[in-house]
């Protein structure tokens, strides 16, 4: 059972264990803000003795040389990225919800069509998924009217000014996981032309998605987007089962399996697809000035280990 311990106590631990420690009353600031269970035990791996000879007991030993602020270093680096990404995973929600909305409300310009199931498609198989999604978006509906405790005002005020909430609204309230649902259950020839309208996107180098390409985009992006949002260790996060997306590896001029281990830099590989180029090429610098720095500030072998563990090369 773990107990109670001090900072003070916390770097006792941290030097028992074989970590340097160059300023104390630093790092015992450290700790206030950001708490030991979210710095050491979220970024000690790499840092960590593994070797049988140095460790028989396989005891929790960091390696030689191991300093407190390299630990900091790789968790700023982490959070860091995790800002950049999500932005970047912000924008791809921000495009597909409207497109979405904009290609849905077009085939069915009638107000309320949404709420229509026989706008979206026949299969059986996506009856269930399609009923949640109209029940979510007539909830919405239906919120705007109660008299206490409205939880989206702008929604009553639109419908106040406009008497009724389209599409393009309410589908900004909807999470990523409903948009993603809400476009596997709408038609064949619907998802196809969202699909379509991501080659107008990427300018000139035209990449173009099929629905089906789209969809596992869509649930690649969602779990990396709530890891980023819910501030998790994200660098050596992965996939537990990464899709295949060959044709799409060509259009990107990646090597077969690049784009498909499930990891961040998978992802990262991935958004190039549904980011308009001069965006994509920002994102880049950014995300390897972050990583530039990350080779500077960490001894080569954890710096080696986090960059295979993100799925990065060098």
């Amino acid at each position: 059972m773990k107990s109670f311990a001090t900072h003070d106590e916390q770097l006792a631990i941290l030097k028992s264990r074989g970590l340097t420690i160059d300023d104390e009353a630093a790092a015992k600031r450290v700790l206030s803000r950001d708490n030991y269970y979210a710095l050491i035990d979220g970024y000690k791996e790499p840092f960590l003795e593994r070797s049988e000879a140095r460790n028989p007991y396989g005891e929790e030993l960091y390696e030689k040389g191991t300093r407190f602020v390299h630990i900091l270093a790789l968790y700023q680096f982490d959070r860091k990225l995790r800002l950049l990404l999500l932005g970047e995973l912000l924008k791809f929600e921000r495009s597909i919800k409207s497109k979405l909305a904009y290609r849905f409300s077009e085939r069915f310009p009638d107000v309320d069509s949404f709420l229509e199931t026989a706008n979206y498609s026949a299969d059986e198989s996506h009856f269930h998924e399609r009923d949640r999604i109209t029940a979510t978006l007539n909830n919405l509906i239906e919120s705007h009217k109660k008299r206490h405790r409205v939880r989206y005002p702008e929604l009553r005020e639109f419908y106040e000014k406009h008497k009724n909430l389209p599409l393009w609204v309410l589908i900004n309230y909807l999470s990523l996981g409903q948009v993603t649902n809400f476009y596997t259950v709408i038609d064949t020839d619907l998802r196809t032309r969202i699909a379509q309208d991501f080659a107008d996107d990427t300018g000139e180098r035209r990449i173009l998605l099929s629905a089906k390409e789209l969809d596992e985009i869509l649930s690649i992006t969602f779990p990396f987007r709530n890891k980023a949002a819910h501030e998790e260790v994200l660098y050596p996060f992965r996939l537990r089962s990464p899709l295949e997306l060959s044709r799409l590896e060509s259009q990107l001029h990646q090597e077969k399996g690049s784009v498909t281990r499930g990891t961040t830099c998978s992802l990262i590989k991935l958004l190039k697809a549904v980011s308009p180029p001069d965006e994509h090429e920002t994102f880049t610098r950014e995300l390897l000035e972050l990583i530039r720095e990350l080779e500077e500030a960490l001894p080569e072998a954890p710096y080696v280990r986090v960059m295979s563990e993100a799925g990065f090369r060098e």
